[in-house]
């Protein structure tokens, strides 16, 4: 059971809401299984200062096809209005056995 590791870092683009992001990682031989787990992340305002309300990070596998795992990340940074603009990124571990 040969294991393999991919470290993807997907961009969150400017905007307000809960955002799913769809990425993948690629492995040079087929993948029979894998996991994603958060790696790290930074979420920050776009403008002035406020009060958080929640921050929130989260990562799914959506599928394996071959070499190629696809996965996403969910994410919301909000004040207590949930109106203002944020951005930045979610890097992530993708686990994979590989054949």
């Amino acid at each position: 059971m040969p294991l393999a590791f991919r470290y993807p870092s997907i961009t969150v683009p400017s905007g307000t809401g809960r955002r799913t992001i769809p990425g993948s990682a690629t492995f040079n031989s087929d993948v029979r299984s894998a996991g994603v787990a958060l790696n790290g992340f930074k979420l920050d305002y776009v403008n002035s200062d406020h009060h958080i309300n929640f921050v929130e990070a989260d990562t799914d596998i959506v599928g394996v096809n071959g070499r190629t795992v696809d996965f996403a990340v969910e994410c919301d940074y909000a004040d207590k209005n949930f109106d203002d603009s944020y951005q930045g990124y979610i890097t992530v571990m993708v686990v994979a056995d590989v054949a």
